[in-house]
């Protein structure tokens, strides 16, 4: 499960993108209906990618201080 987290922001990229695309093609004109759309929900690519980046750090932090405890406690043994 934790593997599909970190393709959730470009699964959501894609079906933005590819959803303005097909509201493109089906319009046959450039009346820009779907630009709405797409400007309001772009910023939540990036905020999609951060929170699954700060899940990542979060995650290598608690790690690292794993890590150093049991090294520290191997080291005092």
């Amino acid at each position: 499960m934790k593997t599909l987290a970190h393709w959730m922001p470009a699964a959501f990229c894609a079906f933005l993108s590819y959803g303005a695309l097909v509201m493109q093609i089906q319009l046959r004109s450039d009346s820009g209906a779907w630009k709405p759309a797409f400007y309001c929900f772009l910023p939540m690519c990036f905020i999609f990618v951060g929170i699954v980046t700060r899940a990542m750090h979060k995650e290598l932090k608690d790690l690292r201080e794993r890590l150093a405890a049991l090294e520290q406690k191997k080291s005092g043994a």
